[in-house]
């Protein structure tokens, strides 16, 4: 991969979505709170008043973002369901390009976790599956995790048959009531071991004819997803894709196009899901044959108090700006002295610009900041512990872009390695 795909410019807005064309696709995890700021109307006015386009300037998916991607996983856990109340309150992920796949997690995760149990997750169930086929390109099936197996945090999950039996239960009805015109749905496979009892091959034998076009018609699921230990043992993974292959579970005649892979965003993981993919479009015949991946890490970091940004040689997590980072040789409070017209400030704010660049490394953003925008970053909602809307705002877009650029760039330098991989999967 050519350096040149890295450069970022002054008032460039750079264009990601070709990183996809070859490479297993990233979809980063976009938080509802994130897309919540879509909706308020004070957040986008103090935006405009800073230049921007209102939250379109923090969003890939829109035409008026900063830097463009065509990618991402939004999950029914933690968004709106009621479709018109979404799209008053998240008009960002509806106000989308043409051009982008959004993928919609159905919510499994709320159940293992305690949230939701598997009644109020079934009871659920049209609601989530309009959500998903309004919202979304491609749906993850309404899967009860084995992961909530001996899960302190589950309710009503004490054994892998009942975690099992309840995805059933609820794949079935979606294949009876989904509307494949609408949305790609794929199917689910989960285990705790490889084999045996509790193993990812019973799951996968136990599911697998939901994806049978012969008794469902297009109704039936349209490929597959990973998660808990399926998803993270890949030899295990590339044993089960193994046998899809042999039951004819595969390939563009069945419309089984797409695998995807809950939670795993290692760039170490990310190459070894472009090699597959590779392997798979040269034994199919198909060079639409997508694998894909998706990661909440540029989320969750947010929350511990942490973003991402890009140092000469790696990815590197710092801790989010605070007031005491303004440590002006004046004595006075930056925040409410410091003027870019003032000669004084002159000498303290070219130092604060060189202090920022190495900080926000190479993010877009770090090159469309204004003065203002700088001193919001240290804005905290003392009540509710965090940043400000728009230093939230501002830390997700610069850890989104760089975790998008770092597992890109350090899977491609591991898949370079790799020469005769793909050759070798194929035969």
């Amino acid at each position: 991969m050519n350096d040149d795909n890295w450069n970022v410019s002054v008032n460039n807005r750079p264009d990601y979505r070709h990183l996809r064309e070859d490479n297993a696709s990233v979809l980063p995890a976009i938080q509802s709170m994130f897309m919540n700021h879509s909706g308020n109307r004070d957040v986008n006015s103090k935006l405009i008043k800073l230049g921007y386009r209102a939250f379109g300037s923090f969003n890939c998916l829109c035409d008026d973002g900063l830097f463009f991607y065509d990618a991402a996983l939004y999950s029914a856990g933690g968004a709106e369901l009621d479709i018109e109340k979404s799209k008053i309150q998240t008009p960002g992920i509806w106000d989308r390009r043409n051009d982008t796949t959004l993928m919609t997690d159905s919510g499994g995760f709320q159940v293992m976790e305690g949230r939701w149990t598997p009644k109020e997750y079934y009871e659920k169930r049209e609601q989530i599956l309009a959500w998903q086929e309004e919202i979304g390109d491609i749906a993850i099936a309404m899967d009860v995790p084995s992961g909530s197996v001996n899960n302190r945090n589950a309710k009503c999950i004490e054994t892998f048959d009942e975690a099992l039996n309840w995805s059933k239960r609820n794949f079935e009805w979606q294949v009876k009531n989904r509307h494949p015109e609408k949305s790609r749905m794929l199917n689910v496979v989960q285990g705790l071991t490889t084999d045996g009892h509790n193993g990812v091959m019973r799951w996968y034998d136990e599911v697998k004819g939901f994806c049978d076009r012969d008794k469902w018609g297009d109704n039936a699921f349209d490929g597959w997803s990973f998660g808990g230990f399926a998803a993270r043992n890949t030899p295990t993974l590339l044993r089960v894709i193994s046998r899809m292959l042999q039951d004819g579970l595969l390939g563009k005649d069945r419309n089984h196009r797409w695998i995807h892979v809950l939670g795993a965003t290692a760039f170490e993981r990310v190459a070894t899901f472009t090699l597959l993919q590779r392997a798979l479009r040269q034994v199919l015949g198909d060079d639409k044959f997508t694998v894909s991946c998706d990661s909440s890490n540029a989320s969750i970091t947010i929350s511990k108090g942490t973003y991402y940004t890009d140092t000469p040689n790696k990815i590197s997590t710092r801790q989010l700006l605070n007031a005491n980072w303004f440590q002006p040789t004046c004595g006075k409070d930056c925040r409410t002295h410091c003027t870019e017209s003032n000669p004084l400030c002159r000498p303290c704010l070219e130092k604060r610009e060189k202090d920022m660049t190495a900080m926000f490394g190479t993010s877009t953003l770090n090159f469309h900041m204004s003065l203002d925008h700088i001193f919001e970053l240290v804005n905290f909602d003392k009540s509710k512990g965090r940043p400000s809307p728009l230093g939230y705002l501002s830390y997700m877009f610069i850890s989104m872009e760089m975790f998008l650029r770092h597992s890109y760039r350090r899977s491609a330098e591991v898949v370079a390695k790799k020469t005769g991989v793909v050759a070798q999967l194929v035969h």
